[in-house]
């Protein structure tokens, strides 16, 4: 009888196991949940720039970074940060990687300066 019951006890052990393996792979895997909370903010592009702005450089800063007139100051520095980040880490050669991250900055400046004219800052 003893040995019935340690022969059950073992497979529920086993069977807890799995689940908890199962549990912590699933944990490691699945995305996000669909809420807003401990959500990582994407970079996207979003390529429907309106052409009535100042100058080409500006238009040109805003299809780069993906952003649209409407968009606020903080978003356009966390999209210029994540874009510098990303050509900092790439394997680029080191001249290549220091003109697009220049081209980069020039074209934040750009934004900024648009952002202060337009007292969005």
């Amino acid at each position: 009888m003893i040995l019935i019951i340690f022969m059950i006890l073992r497979i529920f052990a086993i069977g807890l196991l799995f689940y908890t393996l199962f549990v912590m792979l699933r944990f490691l895997t699945s995305p996000e949940s669909p809420t807003e909370v401990g959500r990582k903010r994407e970079l996207y592009k979003d390529y429907k720039v309106k052409t009535d702005l100042p100058n080409e450089k500006i238009i040109k800063a805003f299809k780069v970074f993906g952003l649209t007139p409407q968009d606020s100051y903080s978003t356009a520095s966390y999209r210029y940060f994540q874009m510098r980040r990303m050509v900092q880490n790439s394997s680029l050669p080191g001249p290549i990687k220091e003109g697009r991250i220049r081209e980069l900055d020039e074209l934040f400046d750009a934004l900024t300066d648009y952002y202060r004219q337009s007292n969005k800052i």
